[in-house]
C-alpha cells in the first residue's frame, strides 16, 4: 500500500530543508529523484539525486531544467516545494523589492512548475505544491509571505480543475512551523508554536514527509484539489496554553 517505488519523482528546492528532507524520503521508498534548485548543497549533492540548476521563476530556466529532467521517461510526481520568506515590517515601511522576490519564487515559480510539469508529467501523475499555515493565519508583518501561500492554494485548486481529464492530481501540503535551517527551535514563530498549536511544539522535518508520500501514491486516485495541514493543530483554534496566559 502507498508504494511510490521506481516512480520517477521531481523537486523544486531540494537543496535544503523540507525539500532535502522529501529528496531522501522519496529515494529511501524506491523513488528516482531529480532536484531543481537555485544551487546544490554538500548534504543533496551527497544523495546522489539528479539536479538541476535553474531559478524556478525564470521561466527559460526552469524550461530547460524540466526538460532534462524529464528527458529519458515522463515524470509522475512534481512537487513545487521551493519557497522564500523575507522581512517585511508594516506596510508604511515596507521595502516592495522583498515583496517582488517572495513573488517571484512562491507565486511565479509555483506557476510556472504547474506550466511545465503540466507538459512533463504522464498522466495519471500528481502534482504536490507546498503551501502553508500562513495562508490561513498570519502575524501582523508577515503579509508577503501569506499573500504568496494563499495563491499557492487557489492556484492548486485551478490545476486541479484543469489536469483532472488527465487524471492528473493536484494537491498541497500546508506546513505549520517546520525546524529547518530558515527556523531555528530559538527562533519567535517556533517558541510561539508551542503555545499556538494542539501538539505544543513546532514541526521536524520528518512530521512533514507522510502527506507528500501519501498524495504521490497511487492510492490517492481520488484525492485532488484539496490541503492537507501539517500544523500541529494551530488552525483547529485556541489553544490551553494561550487560554492559560491569557487568563492568568
Amino acid at each position: 500500500m502507498f508504494s511510490v517505488k521506481d516512480k520517477r519523482v521531481l523537486i523544486t528546492g531540494g537543496a535544503s530543508g523540507i525539500g532535502l528532507a522529501l529528496v531522501r524520503h522519496f529515494q529511501s521508498a524506491g523513488a528516482t529523484v531529480a532536484v531543481i534548485d537555485l544551487c546544490s548543497s554538500e548534504q543533496l549533492d551527497a544523495t546522489g539525486a539528479e539536479v538541476y540548476l535553474a531559478d524556478v521563476g525564470d521561466e527559460a530556466q526552469l524550461a530547460d531544467a524540466f526538460g532534462n529532467a524529464a528527458a529519458d521517461s515522463p515524470l509522475d510526481v512534481v512537487i513545487n516545494n521551493a519557497g522564500i520568506a523575507l522581512p517585511e515590517g508594516r506596510y508604511e515601511d515596507a521595502d516592495l523589492s522583498n515583496l517582488d522576490k517572495v513573488l517571484h519564487v512562491n507565486v511565479r515559480g509555483v506557476y510556472l512548475g504547474l506550466k511545465y510539469a503540466a507538459r512533463y508529467l504522464r498522466d495519471g501523475g500528481a502534482i504536490i505544491n507546498t503551501a502553508s499555515a500562513a495562508a490561513h493565519i498570519t502575524f501582523p508583518e508577515y503579509s508577503s509571505y501569506s499573500v504568496s501561500k494563499g495563491g499557492v492554494l487557489a492556484m492548486t485548486r485551478t490545476a486541479a480543475l484543469q489536469l483532472g481529464r488527465r487524471g492528473i492530481r493536484v494537491n498541497a501540503v500546508s506546513p505549520g512551523t517546520v525546524l529547518t535551517p530558515m527556523e531555528s527551535s530559538e527562533g519567535a514563530e517556533a517558541r510561539i508554536s508551542v503555545q499556538a498549536t494542539a501538539l505544543e511544539r513546532p514541526a521536524r522535518v520528518e512530521d512533514i514527509l507522510g502527506a507528500y508520500h501519501f498524495l504521490a501514491a497511487d492510492e490517492s486516485s481520488y484525492i485532488t484539489g484539496t490541503e492537507i495541514r501539517v500544523d500541529g493543530g494551530w488552525i483547529a483554534g485556541m489553544t490551553y496554553n494561550l487560554m492559560e496566559r491569557a487568563l492568568a
